[in-house]
């Protein structure tokens, strides 16, 4: 007979965890390790390898429909796995969501909900980010013995200050190798294209324009009206050079993004300023192939996340994909995503890791459907046919996207699940696979998806999910327990342009108007959400609505106040903090890749 095996550990309460429970902390790991030696006898837990694009629509793939762009690799890995048809962000834009993948929580449980218009970090040099009290699923890894890498996009703060035990960085959060961009790219990278903040709408630099006008201008007319002698005047005049100062410091920041943001970074060491675009996605492979090898020669078990910059603007690819796709430079973005994709399954596979691998891959939201470049050319996604898009709150255009996952022995190849899941569910999933227990008094809203993707369950293990944009619910989704409805409550309405369902450029959250009474749909029979439901429609509205209005004080009631992340505090720029390579050149190239990618130089 088996013995019995003692329960695993729970990690410490990571929220209220300090660095002084150093000891605590390895104390956990031992037994944590030994227990998993103990209890798993030949059952070893998996790898991990994580895909996430950026922006990607939820129809762009061939697995999703998608009958124009050539994506063989990731519908390989789609027939080999689950595919995922309902499967949801926390956030309609990267940053939130970003937060809510790493961590199965929801962003205003972490501070990473915006209560105001700006909803992502654009300056390196700011305080914005993921606190590092906040628990991941990385961290969870190397509790578990796992060597631990993310390449690629982080944008969730950022600090090399190792001297500051709170310093927000991949390596404080829980991965041992970080090869990357702090941020995240932009239009600015790319010298065509028009530059972001020029772009908004109205835009920031009309409105920091009249801005500085009215006050320089209130100012003047003061000093001459109101006779304020010559201690006041010197004072209107301190006042009105304050305001010049200020407002040309502010413009000369967003006309250079690029300056201040584009770089990549090897662990703490920034190796290359500006990113040279058309290379970004074969260096992570590279990357990515050299640590599988390595992971592979250690017989280490490992978790590598690899976080594509694909395909969000601006877009450039490697030459032999450019004019290659239907679809212009966003078709080959998409095609060199899949391209990248390919070469790291081809790397488990000729290791012989493929059989150990957990392998997920998904989108941090949905496609950005404003989005055109310096040509007029469509540079977003498509959708699929569902309303809406990246930043829109809570229509599942935005939050809605394509997600695969594989792990060979415990899901069926080629399994299809229609039922709602949440990306919050990666981190649970991860922990059930590395046989981790998560802290008891640890708040997480994602729940394990082995129990429905293995055909243990039949229905999703979230009764009701919630859609914020800001830090405002606008919609919620409700699974009941039995039947096959699921059914959404929308609480705003985007302020689309008429008759459309896209905004001018980026969808704001506090343009939405209320709804009351609330819209109701039927996803089941109605996923674009083109046809709302009445009390007159629908006998059991009322009941719907009220059931769901409840669950969702519920949910608020759950809620714990902490410092928001996005205070206009923490967005300020901090040019002592403001990384930069060979100044004042601001200009170096990585050596480790030395002149192989030359000829995209231009």
């Amino acid at each position: 007979m088996k013995a019995q095996c003692a329960h695993v550990p729970c990690i410490p309460q990571h929220g209220t965890m300090t660095r002084s429970r150093i000891h605590l902390m390895a104390t956990a790991m031992i037994t944590l390790t030994l227990t998993i030696t103990n209890c798993q006898g030949d059952e070893r837990p998996p790898n991990v390898l994580l895909f996430m694009a950026d922006d990607l629509g939820y129809g762009d793939l061939g697995c999703y429909g998608n009958t124009t762009l050539r994506t063989p690799n990731i519908d390989r890995l789609a027939s080999e796995g689950a595919k995922l048809t309902h499967s949801l962000t926390a956030a309609s834009i990267c940053t939130p969501s970003r937060a809510a993948f790493l961590t199965g929580r929801y962003p205003i449980r972490s501070g990473m909900a915006s209560p105001h218009f700006v909803r992502v970090s654009f300056l390196t040099a700011c305080n914005t980010g993921l606190p590092v009290s906040e628990l991941t699923f990385a961290e969870l890894a190397k509790q578990a013995g796992y060597t631990t890498a993310l390449l690629g996009k982080w944008h969730l703060g950022w600090s090399t200050d190792r001297s500051d035990p709170d310093h927000k960085h991949p390596l404080n959060q829980g991965f041992d190798y970080f090869y990357g961009i702090p941020l995240t790219k932009m239009k600015d990278f790319d010298s065509r294209e028009v530059k972001a903040w020029r772009r908004a709408r109205p835009t920031i630099g009309w409105i920091l324009t009249m801005t500085c006008v009215m006050t320089l201008v209130f100012t003047w007319s003061l000093i001459r009206l109101a006779r304020l002698g010559r201690t006041g005047s010197a004072m209107a005049v301190v006042v009105m050079v304050t305001v010049i100062l200020t407002c040309g410091l502010v413009y000369w920041v967003m006309e250079n993004l690029e300056l201040l943001n584009s770089f990549f970074y090897r662990n703490y060491e920034l190796v290359e300023q500006p990113i040279i675009l058309p290379q970004v996605t074969r260096k992570l492979v590279r990357e990515g192939v050299e640590f599988l090898e390595q992971r592979h020669a250690d017989s280490q078990p490992f978790l590598l996340f690899v976080s594509w910059l694909h395909v969000h603007t601006a877009l450039d690819t490697a030459p032999q994909f450019r004019g290659q796709s239907l679809h212009g430079p966003y078709g080959d973005a998409v095609e060199e995503l899949d391209w990248g994709v390919g070469q790291l399954l081809d790397t488990l596979d000729r290791l012989g890791l493929t059989d150990t691998t957990l392998v997920i891959f998904t989108s941090d939201n949905g496609a950005h459907v404003e989005e055109s470049d310096f040509l007029g050319r469509r540079s977003g996604g498509y959708n699929g046919g569902l309303r809406g898009g990246k930043a829109h709150g809570a229509p599942d255009g935005g939050i809605r996207v394509p997600t695969i996952l594989k792990w060979p022995g415990k899901v069926t190849p080629g399994h299809v699940t229609d039922e709602p899941i949440s990306l919050m569910d990666v981190m649970p999933t991860i922990a059930h696979a590395l046989h981790v227990q998560l802290p008891a008094n640890h708040v997480v809203d994602g729940k394990d998806l082995l129990p429905l993707l293995s055909g243990e369950e039949k229905r999703s293990p979230h009764e009701f999910l919630f859609h914020y944009c800001q830090d405002e619910v606008h919609a919620v989704r409700y699974r009941p327990r039995d039947g096959s409805k699921v059914w959404k409550m929308a609480l705003y309405e985007p302020a689309y342009l008429l008759q459309t369902d896209h905004c001018d450029f980026l969808c704001r959250c506090h343009d939405a108007t209320p709804l009351d009474p609330p819209l109701l749909f039927d996803l089941t029979s109605d996923p674009g959400e083109q046809h709302p439901l009445s009390a007159a429609d629908l006998p059991e509205y009322r009941a719907l609505v009220n059931l769901m209005t409840k669950a969702l004080r519920k949910h608020k009631d759950s809620i714990v106040p902490v410092p928001n992340m996005f205070s206009v505090y923490n967005m300020l720029w901090r040019p002592w903090n403001q990384p930069n390579c060979n100044f004042p050149e601001f200009q170096c190239s990585d050596s480790k890749f030395g002149q192989v990618f030359d000829e995209d130089v231009s």
